[in-house]
């Protein structure tokens, strides 16, 4: 039974007030509690031209970029007239090796378990085939679900059962009415019913299927507000690729000057060769 329609009941039978339409909205988003709102594409600000700080130059040399018509120069300018810099602190002696306690090795257990990372490929935003490693043991395993685990890219996270877990997923996506195979009969698209999953690899046990269970879970819960969490992502990413096409960077030269410190070889030998360089 959904978390609203108990909520509801439970009013009923209280004699209590009902939450409202926002209150329960908000209830019901327990899975991911954080605003899944996506920012507005925003052209950011052309760059300006560098201007260079009138300094002494003792030596220069230019060189062009590869793969590209700028150049880069590198100066050496006048001694820099900054502070020393202090000398390096002295390493902090290292922790004598201890046992971990029974707390310290549980925490990183749970920490372990807490963090999520797959690796998929999505079939027309139905079908995924995922792979993901039981962090307890290193062993990999392989399914193929009748869901879209693309729906929760880049979010970072979720909550379940009141407790919050790091997810990660690299990921590539599939349409099959534009890809197919070389001869043109298609793509072998793998077939599952809706909300399913078929284990392809390995046989795991209920520890190492609790994340997948975890992600379709978060996925049937949150599947509408999801659409338009990664519909809002597509339209940012059109809009920028849109926007640095019509605007490429302009090849510029780069300029870096380099002011030798007390100590430097180079302040006793101030004057560059023919080449450019130090004597």
């Amino acid at each position: 039974m959904k978390p609203i329609l108990l909520l509801f009941l439970a009013g009923l039978a209280s004699g209590t007030q009902l939450f409202s339409q926002e209150e329960a909205s908000a209830v019901a988003r327990t899975y991911i509690p954080d605003s899944l709102e996506f920012p507005v594409f925003t052209p950011p600000l052309l760059s300006v031209e560098k201007v260079l700080p009138p300094i002494r130059i003792d030596a220069s040399v230019t060189v062009p970029a590869e793969k590209s018509r700028t150049t880069v120069t590198i100066q050496r300018g006048e001694a820099s007239t900054v502070p020393d810099l202090p000398p390096p602190a002295m390493p902090a002696p290292s922790e004598q090796s201890r046992e971990l306690t029974s707390e310290e090795l549980a925490e990183i257990k749970w920490q372990r378990q807490h963090s999520i990372n797959l690796g998929a490929t999505v079939y027309d935003h139905k079908t995924s085939d995922v792979q993901w490693t039981d962090q307890d043991t290193g062993k990999t395993y392989q399914a193929i679900c009748g869901f879209d685990v693309s729906l929760l890219a880049g979010l970072g996270g979720f909550v379940q059962n009141g407790e919050s877990y790091q997810f990660f997923l690299m990921h590539s996506t599939v349409d099959s009415a534009t890809l197919g195979d070389a001869d043109g009969t298609g793509l072998d698209i793998p077939q599952i019913p809706a909300g399913q999953i078929r284990i392809t690899q390995g046989n795991p046990d209920a520890a190492a299927l609790a994340p997948l269970s975890a992600i379709q879970e978060v996925i049937t819960a949150e599947k509408p507000r999801l659409i338009i969490y990664q519909n809002a992502r597509e339209k940012f990413e059109r809009e920028s690729a849109a926007w640095h096409a019509a605007h490429p960077p302009i090849p510029r030269d780069e300029t870096y000057i380099l002011r030798p410190h007390r100590g430097s070889r180079y302040l006793s030998n101030a004057q560059p060769d023919q080449k450019g360089g130090t004597r």
